[in-house]
């Protein structure tokens, strides 16, 4: 069986240690954090040994992986250290805070012939799943646009902003729903916390077809929101990502001539309808879709060349808030 370790258990890396001990697939061997959070409750819960020293972990032979959870800006040297250590990685988003970094770990996975996975946790999610699955039938006719809405209240990291933390959700699913990228990227922000790093986000992202995607992103809203619009030609829809609700609406604006010839746009009305979703935990989908990987040599959906395109998008982002203008947005 699969032997892996678990590196950062605070706010989200304990849940990765929950769903490796419920996973039949893996031998949860050990876990780590530097600052020891949550360690002592997690050894007693689940009688996992424990080091505040990933060093340990890594230097282990007989661990084939790790999943880590630390602040994104440490990411980088802990996957190059894990890498050289020869294990697989799944990595939380982003991967890294900057694309050349990024490029250099794939280019190292890919010549240890590792798997390097990285959490875009949205694109296990069976309501984005069903969505997909919507417009590839073409449900909707022609997209019109899509809008993201990822807005809460809590205290800013101190190692990103809340484009990185809760924007690169929305950025990853509109590219993985189009099935393409952005070609360009227009981005306002402010900073309200004297801090360097942004506390509200709002971008618009330019696909082909005329589609626009928008999302607002902000630190600083009383209410939880976390929704996903998508507005077509013959139907759109809505998707709670809380509840996993997706609504599908039959109604518009269509076009209409009168006998006379007359041009106008009326309302079209019909009945709504919610599709039936699987009610999956996306980040067991996305720990079993990295094992998986592992055992058999796959290639994960969400690998290294989509986590460095997603981090070009929001470096594109970050210029256009900073130069105050439209920005290109090279993959080359």
């Amino acid at each position: 069986m699969l032997k892996i370790a678990v590196i950062g258990t605070g706010t989200w890396g304990k849940n990765h240690v929950r769903v490796l001990t419920e996973s039949g697939s893996a031998d949860l061997v050990k876990i780590c954090d530097a600052k020891g959070t949550n360690l002592e409750y997690l050894h007693n819960t689940f009688k996992i040994p424990t080091t505040q020293d990933h060093t340990e972990i890594l230097q282990d032979s007989s661990i084939d992986a790790v999943s880590i959870c630390v602040p994104s800006s440490q990411h980088y040297s802990i996957i190059k250290e894990a890498l050289l250590s020869g294990k697989h990685v799944l990595v939380e988003k982003p991967m890294t805070t900057d694309s050349e970094q990024a490029i250099e770990l794939q280019n190292l996975a890919g010549q240890k012939n590792l798997v390097l996975m990285v959490g875009h946790i949205f694109r296990y999610h069976p309501g984005v799943h069903k969505l997909k699955e919507e417009i590839k039938k073409g449900t909707f006719g022609k997209i019109r646009f899509m809008y993201g809405s990822r807005m809460g209240l809590m205290t800013p990291r101190q190692d990103c902003g809340v484009i990185y933390d809760f924007a690169v959700h929305d950025i990853d699913t509109f590219c993985y729903l189009l099935n393409e990228l952005p070609t360009e990227v227009t981005c306002t922000g402010s900073f309200y916390n004297k801090n360097q790093f942004e506390d509200v986000g709002f971008i618009t992202l330019s696909f082909s077809k005329n589609i626009k995607a928008n999302v607002g992103v902000s630190w600083l809203t009383p209410k939880k929101v976390r929704e996903l619009w998508i507005i077509g030609e013959e139907k759109s829809a809505s998707m709670d990502y809380m509840t996993q609700e997706l609504t599908i609406y039959n109604k518009g604006i269509v076009p209409q001539y009168d006998s006379f010839g007359e041009f106008s746009l009326v309302k079209q009305e019909g009945d709504d309808y919610s599709p039936f979703i699987h009610n999956k935990e996306p980040l067991k989908e996305e720990i079993h879709h990295f094992l998986e990987c592992v055992e058999k040599s796959k290639k994960p959906i969400s690998d290294a060349q989509n986590a460095i395109d997603v981090i070009k998008i929001v470096e594109a982002c970050h210029t256009s808030l900073k130069e105050k203008k439209t920005i290109q947005v090279d993959f080359s």
